[in-house]
């Protein structure tokens, strides 16, 4: 009896964690986006979150592991709508071709997840970590995509390698379009739709000519 009651008390704790937790994380997202990553303070979430500063810090010891949990969040997120968190997802080039479909034509409901995924990677990938971040949170970075892995297989090296990279080339643009609102690079006259239409399109015809070159060293 006393057994099964400290363990419910055990799992009642470990709720309670991360409710908060995940409240904090959420308060976070919502300032991250709303002032920038550069602009936003530990005592600027703390107060969005309710809390003092003193227990902001018993969950996150700085403002770097707030945005790298906020990163993974933010790729989850895509992943989850394009379909890419299945169990056991083979990165195979229909599948990629897919992703990017569902990618492109998500990017008004992903918009968000775009262009905060942009801000981190100007602020942090272009410069070192202040801060010391976990191994297994950097892996779990450098996954990118829950349920997937875009690693190499001995008989599919090349489509693996060039699945990863149609994948990053794809969130690299939308989160560049997702930062600069309706202008791009080109020419402010292109309507947004517009842009996104021509991309899909150019990922398209490079993967179907990757799957017909496959198909003929198959044969």
């Amino acid at each position: 009896m006393q057994s099964s009651r400290s363990a419910r008390n055990r799992q009642q704790g470990k709720h309670q964690v991360d409710e908060q937790r995940n409240a904090i994380l959420s308060a976070a997202e919502k300032l991250f986006l709303e002032k920038g990553l550069d602009k936003t303070q530990m005592v600027d979430i703390a107060a969005a979150a309710g809390i003092s500063k003193v227990t902001l810090y018993r969950y996150f010891p700085h403002i770097d592991a707030i945005a790298v949990e906020i990163q993974i969040r933010m790729l989850g997120r895509i992943a989850s709508t394009v379909g890419l968190d299945a169990e056991g997802l083979e990165p195979s080039l229909e599948t990629v071709k897919a992703a990017v479909q569902r990618m492109v034509r998500s990017f008004d409901q992903l918009r968000d997840a775009y262009r905060y995924i942009g801000m981190f990677d100007s602020l942090y990938l272009d410069h070192p970590f202040d801060a010391e971040i976990p191994q297994r949170t950097k892996d779990r970075l450098r996954t990118h995509w829950k349920g997937i892995e875009l690693v190499e297989r001995p008989k599919a090296a090349s489509e693996s390698s060039r699945a990863e990279v149609i994948l990053s080339a794809t969130i690299w643009f939308l989160e560049k379009i997702a930062l600069r609102g309706e202008l791009t690079w080109s020419d402010a006259a292109i309507p947004l739709e517009a842009h996104l239409g021509v991309f899909e399109e150019m990922v398209t015809i490079y993967i179907e000519h990757c799957l017909r070159e496959t198909a003929s060293k198959d044969n």
